[in-house]
Formats: structure tokens, sequence, C-alpha cells
């Protein structure tokens, strides 16, 4: 499942979306004040940090500045704040901004054109592709990808998919209902052979635990499973063998776990269950 997102640099007519993207600092035209980001009714918010020149820019001291906004307007630790970086490509920025992001509390998630951006190191929430189609999908992956300009929509905003394992700032928690507060994800996503997944579990960004289960209804499967160490900085893979008679497949997933691909690589079953709780 995915969330829609919108981002101007002024406050447009409320377009009643669920994902609102908004100007905090950096090299942005306008700074959205309180009452402008209050005035918008999408139940998530993503605070946007611009900066297109990285090589004039100091990134821990623009990093400083970001997080003291995110102290200031109380945003819950483990949200992602964005990083709008535009086509610039300086991997060294990208890292040092998203060491002193994470060791406040918070991801970052590192905005640019598709072309451009993953040219960059991978931040801690990961990429915000932009690739102008006008058909709303999500690049692989990538965590949010902006799929129409404004001129595009002929609307003052641009257009964005994001996955529901993004953790944003969430402005109405209690709507939840019976979700844990400990951020388990009860996320399900089906497999098919051939197919490569990456998504970041939403409980470990929070500094939480959560397993991941793999099975088939049909046949067998060998899954590849690369987990993505938050602090190593380096994945561990392994091969995972399951079988319709065989049961489920158990992965734990503990908190240093930032990303998890998946690769279905070979098998007679025709799909895989992947389930995160």
């Amino acid at each position: 499942m995915t969330r829609r997102l919108y981002d101007a640099s002024s406050p447009p007519p409320d377009p009643h979306l669920d994902v609102c993207g908004f100007y905090i600092g950096g090299d942005t035209p306008h700074v959205w004040t309180d009452a402008e980001i209050a005035r918008q009714s999408a139940r998530w918010r993503l605070p946007i940090y611009v900066c297109d020149n990285p090589a004039q820019r100091n990134p821990t001291a623009d990093a400083a500045n970001a997080v003291a906004w995110l102290r200031a307007h109380h945003v819950p630790a483990g949200c992602a704040l964005a990083l709008d970086y535009e086509t610039a490509v300086d991997s060294a920025y990208v890292t040092a901004f998203d060491k002193v992001v994470r060791s406040a509390g918070w991801t970052v998630l590192l905005y640019g054109s598709l072309s451009s951006v993953t040219q960059n190191a991978r931040p801690s929430a990961g990429y915000w592709t932009a690739s102008w189609t006008g058909v709303a999908h999500l690049d692989a992956g990538a965590a949010a990808t902006q799929y129409i300009s404004d001129t595009q929509l002929g609307r003052p905003y641009d257009l964005s998919v994001v996955s529901d394992s993004l953790v944003l700032w969430d402005t109405r928690p209690a709507e939840s209902g019976s979700i844990s507060r400990n951020w388990r994800n009860d996320m399900h996503i089906d497999l098919a052979k051939g197919d490569a997944k990456i998504f970041t579990p939403p409980a470990a960004v929070l500094g939480g635990t959560c397993t991941l289960l793999l099975s088939c209804d049909f046949g067998d499967a060998v899954i590849r499973v690369a987990i993505f160490s938050f602090s190593g900085s380096t994945w561990a893979v392994s091969d995972h063998s399951i079988t319709a008679a065989g049961g489920t497949g158990s992965i734990p997933l503990t908190a240093d776990a930032n990303k998890v691909s998946l690769v279905f690589s070979d098998g007679t079953a025709t799909a895989v269950g992947v389930d995160v709780y």
C-alpha cells in the first residue's frame, strides 16, 4: 500500500491528501510558518530541508539547523526528514548530514532526480526519486517517488507516491486504533519469481524489533535475504529455502536492521508470501 504526498514551495489550497511536504530551511525560497503548516489537513507531515549546492554548504551546520527545527516542533523520534538535493551528487555531504540527524533520533529521506539521486550514498530513510512520468508509481528501491510536477498537473504542487513502510510524522496517531505502539508493522506483500523488493522495517527505525515471515502455499522457493546494518553500514546476505510442506520461515529483525532486501531467486512456487509483524 502507498500514501499520496503533495509538496509545494509555498502553501497551496489544501488538496486533502495523505501527506504534506513543506519546507523548513536551507535554499528554499519560502520557509513555511507554523500557521501555514497547521492549515493543511494531511494526516502525515514531511519536513523538507533544501541543499542543492552541497559543495558550498556545511553539512553539520545544516543538519543542526534542521534538527533544531524538529526538536522545536516536537516531531516524534524516528520520523523522516527530507533533504532536497535536486540534481546534486555529493555523497560526503549526504553521509555527514545523515549522521547528525540519525544521532539526534530522526532519519533522512534524500530527494532528487532519479538519474542523479541514487548516485549519492543511501541515507537512513532511503531515496525520494523524481521521475515525472505522469503516472503514479514507486521506483524500484525508492521509499517515495514524485511522479508529476506542478506544471504537468496544472496545480501549485507536485505529487508523489510514498511507501507505507516510510515512517512519517503522524499528526493523528490515535487513528491507528489497535496498531501496537512499538510500531510493529502488519505488512504483507507477495513476491513472484524473479521479483526483488526492498523496505525499511518501521519497528527497527524506531529502535524496536520485528519478525520477517516467508511462506508459500505450493511448491518451493529460495529467497535471498539481505539485511543492512544501521551501525555497521554492511549487508548480511543469506539464502532461505522454504516449501509448502515445511511451514513458515521466520527471521528476526533487530533494531539495527535499517533495510531489508528480498529476491525470489529460484524454486517452483508461483509466489511467496512476505509478512512483517
